[in-house]
């Protein structure tokens, strides 16, 4: 079974479509190196040169090799055209919205490909070189003999410049470190320009190669290239880790030659995508986190606007908000009465379940931060499933059983997320988008219909309507099931699930410290999209009267349009995904035909929006929305009422400590024994014993990369290390961050980011979760006990919020506060996390040194709060040593010295290392001991 046949023509077939494969690699390579950007567009720029090509020597008969210099021109043209306008402008943005670009552009260069001349012709671009030679046994064409000559020559040109001469220093000196880059005189601009403009080039050539190879006419040429070339490129890429020129080159030659013996010896279809996925999800896992580029810029982080919070208190905004929705739900519900014919009505039905899957995609990438690009696989997985159960089941039923196996299969897709994120994980869901629609689709398993492949509804029934034959019912139940949808979407972001899914994407180190599991939080989120999405899928296999090929309903072409959607609306919104499937979906089905609404909702429309704004719809409606109720709020004399401070810090130390942890008095908050950390072989932290007693206030003070902070991470959990470490008696080594954090370790970081896209309230109503965790089915459907958990949660965190002073920053979205604000937001979430040992790390690292000297009351404030004891890394002398019982001290790793403050302000070795021979450094550290 697993035999095959390889013969020297197959391996050669192999090696030549192997090359061209490299050679596309090489040129995302390239752009990546320099920009961090997967240009979805790169297949593109090499189609509209070679259709150029095509055009000039078959219909105007111009000799190839004046042809091929114009074409050659159109590639490199179109790739610094890219940058100048759209990459450059968009650089700063999260890579999504790149990414979500290059597919406009994509689209861009396609409409301008459809306004060359027609060449009538079913040929392809031809090859200089003809004839057919006999060497080794092997029969080499002549459009094969170009590929041998040509690509390995562009192989080592392009690996020389780019190792061996000083643009590729430039190139790899701007990739690493921008900023550095400029100051040392580096153009970082025209180095990204000069890059697009190669990766044309090689787009071109790769094309103009390929055409005659594969017999790429007029009309293949303006098809979309699509994803599964993208794909196999991508996977080409990753052997050399999306750095290497030589591994692209060498991955692209293996991939070509499976591919060739797989189609050649067996017939299943699909089988090279399957195996193209397997290598591909081996290649992210093993060598994806080696990549040194940044994943959080895949993600998004939203930030509220100081006067959209002022104008939402408002009275007027509550009543005019649910007026809109009320006015939005009758303009659906009257779309079946305004159209007067059955094929409409399923075509806008059609819409309302692209809406349905495009809120899938705003909950698992905007707000979990997964991107996917693999939702209309989920939706295929429902309608495959609700077809093979509804032979038997009824179609409700179907569709139940369905969702649940796109949840299930979504998160065993998800699985790779714990390891890889961003655009790792966007390569797997894209890689398992082609397979099934290649391999899992067409399976003759799976086949409810004549056709093998096929798929077919066999009982249409939901109570007595026929959803095939009744199109108008078929439309309103699409519009509950579409509501209802958005209503469970809306709670889940409300409730503690939402909370903790941004938490982890924005920040999941302190989302583990906030007890929060981003295991359980990814892989929930994946559950869920991956059920909506296959609930809209159920749904859509209604909408074919006939069988459906469910491979060709659902496209990657399509996963992509469903990530456009989502960007362009405003992926962290419900109300973005409503404006994106409007502008995207429903606009081009209400007004068919029409060209100016058909290139303003494709690539041009969508470049437009994403350059000037890049927040989606959503920020333009927001915009307007404060502009209108601005002006009413001025004429009639509305006032906003902005919350004040409730509380202050100076009443922190009247309030009584909490005397609750009694029982915990008996055995050490903190033992760690032989602590070591080792990265790459050296040690950071050797073999550090720290003992912390019931009610103490620590120090661990130390020189910069002393180990304070890595050895803070290893009892946290956050880096693994050897030796012994105790919380509460509880032995921890083995335990993850967020279940230490469980046991009553609370953690505080030295960079206080905490969660950008949460407000204050939120951020401390996550940190409430420890204490009352939300449950996934009341939250999704606002059972009980989610509405009182979240009234409770909502009253203690205001509690702890008007008792550390914070009262006018409660709606303010952590990014737009000051360190020294997000310090005290970090010190009140302590106090819900009823944390009892407090692992501060550097907490006035960032504050104004007129705020540092407030932050040893605060500390003890809020130590006496939760009857906690403290284990401090400070550089402040004076605040370290007037709030510690006792002071170690770290170098090289190791401890160097412990006692008193006195004792160890006056260690030699201390004084040494850390303090100085500075006699005002060495008194402005003598506060007296307590």
């Amino acid at each position: 079974m697993l035999a095959f046949t390889v013969t020297r023509e197959f391996l050669f077939r192999g090696i030549v479509e192997g090359m061209i494969y490299g050679l596309v690699a090489m040129g995302i390579v390239l752009v990546f190196k320099a920009t961090g950007v997967i240009n979805f567009a790169q297949g593109q720029f090499g189609a509209a040169a070679t259709l150029l090509m095509l055009v000039l020597t078959i219909k105007y008969d111009i000799s190839y090799w004046l042809a091929f210099p114009a074409a050659l021109l159109v590639g490199a043209t179109l790739g610094g055209v890219t940058e100048l306008l759209v990459v450059r402008r968009l650089f700063h943005q999260p890579r999504l919205l790149l990414f979500i670009a290059t597919l406009g552009v994509s689209q861009v260069i396609l409409y301008l490909m459809f306004q060359l001349p027609e060449t009538n012709s079913n040929k392809a671009v031809g090859s200089p070189i003809k004839g057919l030679w006999h060497v080794w046994g092997v029969n080499v064409r002549g459009d094969q003999l170009m590929v041998i000559l040509v690509v390995p020559i562009i192989a080592v040109v392009l690996t020389f410049l780019l190792q061996r001469t000083r643009f590729g220093q430039q190139v790899r000196a701007a990739a690493d470190n921008p900023n550095a880059a400029s100051l040392a005189g580096i153009s970082v601009k025209a180095v990204s320009t000069q890059v697009w403009i190669i990766a044309g080039l090689l787009s071109a050539v790769s094309t103009i190669l390929i055409s005659p190879i594969r017999q790429v006419n007029a009309g293949g040429l303006r098809a979309d290239l699509g994803p599964e070339l993208l794909l196999t490129a991508l996977t080409a890429a990753m052997v050399g880790q999306l750095t290497s020129f030589p591994m692209a080159m060498a991955g692209g030659l293996v991939l070509g030659i499976l591919e060739v013996l797989i189609r050649l010896n067996y017939s299943t279809l699909g089988l090279p995508q399957l195996l193209e996925f397997g290598l591909l999800l081996v290649l992210v896992l093993v060598r994806g986190r080696s990549v040194t580029r940044d994943e959080q810029s895949w993600s998004f982080a939203g930030k509220s606007r100081v006067a959209s919070r002022e104008i939402a208190s408002l009275p007027i905004v509550k009543w005019v908000s649910w007026l809109s929705i009320l006015a939005v739900g009758i303009g659906a519900a009257l779309v079946p009465q305004l159209v007067d014919n059955n094929t409409d009505r399923n075509k806008f039905a059609t819409v309302l379940i692209v809406l349905i899957i495009a809120l899938s995609a705003t909950l698992l990438t905007g707000w979990a931060g997964q991107l996917s690009l693999g939702q209309m696989a989920f939706a295929g997985v429902g309608a495959v499933a609700t077809s093979y159960y509804a032979t038997s089941l009824p179609y409700p039923v179907a569709i139940a059983i369905g969702t649940a196996w796109g949840a299930g299969i979504a998160v065993i897709i998800g699985i790779p997320a714990l390891r890889v994120r961003g655009l790792y994980l966007a390569m797997i869901t894209l890689g398992f988008q082609i397979m099934a629609t290649a391999w899992l689709f067409p399976q003759n398993r799976l086949s409810t219909a004549r056709t093998p492949g096929s798929i077919n509804l066999r009982r249409p029934y939901i109570f007595t309507w026929n959803m095939k034959n009744d199109k108008t019912a078929y439309y309103y139940v699409c519009l509950v099931a579409a509501i209802i949808v958005m209503f469970i979407v809306s709670r889940v972001r409300a409730s503690g699930i939402g909370r903790s899914l941004i938490a982890v994407r924005d920040n999941e180190p302190s989302a583990s410290a906030f007890t929060v599991s981003p295991t359980r939080a990814k892989l929930m989120a994946f559950g869920l999209s991956g059920g909506i999405a296959a609930f809209g899928g159920g749904l859509y296999l209604a909408s074919v009267r006939q069988s459906m090929e469910a491979n060709n309903y659902f496209p990657a072409t399509d996963s992509l349009r469903i990530i456009a959607i989502s960007v362009v609306g405003g992926i962290m919104s419900v109300f973005g995904a409503v404006l994106g499937t409007f502008v995207i979906q429903w606009l081009p089905a209400a007004f068919d035909g029409t060209s100016e609404v058909k290139l303003f909702t494709s690539g041009f429309g969508m470049l437009i929006l994403l350059m000037y704004f890049p927040g989606g719809l959503i920020s333009i409606a927001n915009n307007i929305r404060d502009l209108f109720f601005s002006f009413v709020a001025n004429r009639t004399g509305m006032k906003t009422k902005v919350a004040k401070p409730r509380g202050s810090v100076a009443s922190l130390s009247a309030r009584p400590a909490r005397d609750d942890t009694a029982d915990a008095a008996a055995v050490l908050p903190l033992k760690a024994t032989d602590v070591t950390v080792r990265f790459f072989g050296r040690p950071a932290v050797d073999h550090v014993s720290i003992v912390v007693h019931p009610g103490e206030v620590v120090g661990l003070i130390g020189t910069n990369g002393a180990g304070k902070t890595t050895f803070m991470n290893a009892v946290s959990g956050f880096v693994p290390c050897t030796g012994s470490i105790e919380v509460f008696g509880k032995k921890v080594e083995r335990l993850a961050a967020h279940r230490r954090a469980r046991l009553g370790m609370g953690r505080a970081f030295q960079n206080a980011r905490l969660f950008g896209a949460l407000t204050v309230r939120e951020t401390v109503m996550t940190a409430l979760e420890s204490r009352s965790r939300s449950m996934l089915v009341p939250s999704m459907l606002y059972l009980p006990p989610s509405p009182m958990q979240e009234a409770r949660k909502r009253r203690e965190a205001d509690e702890i919020i008007d008792y550390l002073g914070l009262g006018r920053f409660a709606d303010a979205s952590m990014s737009e506060l000051s360190t020294g604000t997000r310090r005290i937001c970090e010190l009140a979430s302590l106090i819900a996390l009823d944390s009892r040992l407090l692992l501060l790390d550097e907490p006035t690292a960032g504050v104004a040194q007129k705020e540092t000297e407030a932050f040893g009351p605060l500390i003890k404030a809020v130590q006496a709060e939760l009857g906690a004891t403290i284990l401090l890394i400070e550089h402040d002398m004076p605040l370290v040593m007037s709030i510690s019982d006792r002071i170690y001290c770290l170098e090289a790793g190791g401890v160097i010295a412990e006692g008193s403050p006195a004792e160890v302000r006056a260690n030699p070795l201390v004084i040494a290392s850390y303090l100085g021979t500075d006699t005002r450094a060495i008194n402005r550290s003598d506060v007296p001991a307590h």
